[in-house]
């Protein structure tokens, strides 16, 4: 019996997956085209995710699947799959001298009704613009400007040649080997940076830890309740402010800076020789480290510091 069973299931399968696959690929699209050298992207969706990689230079390769936003539509199946159908026949792409715009639909109707999720394969020097309104954005070996953002998802970076901006209104940050400057806000989600190249960096995070490293540039950094770990050269003043969180910064061993650190509740520890200025306190310290230099202000409600 067991053997007529698996017999049966076989043969299903087999009836069955050629449907499948057919149901499956009719909402999705692929495109290509000969692009300019110097490219920029402009990709956006209003739910879906967005993935960009590389590619060799002068082409480019979307990949699309789309689905229908049933919510609040009241529609039966039959015009859901119309519309897909006039979407994947008609895809919103349009390259537009250097610039090619993907996501921008000219009828409007159409673009609050579906959901597009693509994957799209750049050359390696395209300066890059990815906005979902809801969804994940991952953007992989660019060495260009990079610019990100996502009402809610997460955004994932990994090897960007150039500055990189990323944006998320709730979802966690965490970009890679960044080349340059850095800029990063979310309202609840951590943020996780590694620097490869000098650049100033400023971070904010309402909800949610933060992890800095490898900074050359001057520092911004704040979180509304999170611990802030960060390491790096001054190249510029660091303030780091946390509403409710330790602090850890680990600076080279030859250092000079002013310090200006302060507590509402937790100790302050310094492996560096100090100068104090004023009183003594377990919650503030000020003072010069190897007679100062640029200025490393930290701030924290509750927690402590330490300074390694």
């Amino acid at each position: 019996m067991k053997t007529i069973s698996a017999l049966r299931f076989l043969v299903l399968a087999a009836l069955l997956l050629p449907a499948a696959a057919a149901a499956h690929s009719h909402n999705t699209f692929e495109q290509e085209l000969d692009v300019p050298d110097a490219l920029h992207l402009d990709v956006s969706t209003g739910s879906g995710s967005i993935d960009i990689v590389i590619g060799p230079a002068g082409s480019v390769s979307i990949f699309g699947k789309v689905k229908v936003n049933r919510r609040g539509l009241f529609r039966r199946g039959g015009d859901a799959d119309e519309i897909i159908q006039l979407v994947v026949e008609n895809p919103p792409i349009e390259l537009i001298g250097d610039t090619l715009v993907i996501g921008d639909f000219k009828d409007n109707s159409i673009g609050r009704r579906v959901s597009v999720s693509y994957t799209i394969v750049v050359p390696p020097d395209t300066e890059i613009k990815a906005k979902s309104g809801s969804g994940s954005i991952e953007v992989n070996d660019i060495a260009a400007a990079v610019e990100v953002r996502a009402g809610s998802g997460r955004l994932r970076l990994a090897n960007i040649g150039g500055p990189v901006t990323a944006k998320a209104g709730s979802g966690s940050i965490r970009a890679e080997g960044v080349a340059g400057a850095f800029k990063a806000s979310t309202g609840s989600g951590s943020i996780v940076m590694s620097q490869t190249a000098p650049g100033d960096v400023k971070a904010s995070t309402g909800s949610g830890g933060m992890e800095l490293t490898g900074i050359v540039g001057a520092l911004k950094a704040s979180a509304g309740s999170g611990r802030i770990r960060v390491d790096g050269h001054q190249e510029g003043d660091w303030i780091i402010d946390a509403g409710s969180g330790s602090v850890r910064i680990r600076l080279p061993a030859d250092a000079a800076f002013t310090l200006d650190a302060e507590t509402g509740s937790g100790g302050i520890d310094i492996d560096h020789p100090l100068t104090i200025e004023g009183k003594v306190s377990k919650r503030h310290l000020r003072g010069d480290v190897r007679g100062g230099g640029h200025l490393l202000r930290v701030d924290t409600g509750s927690g402590g510091v330490r300074i390694e």
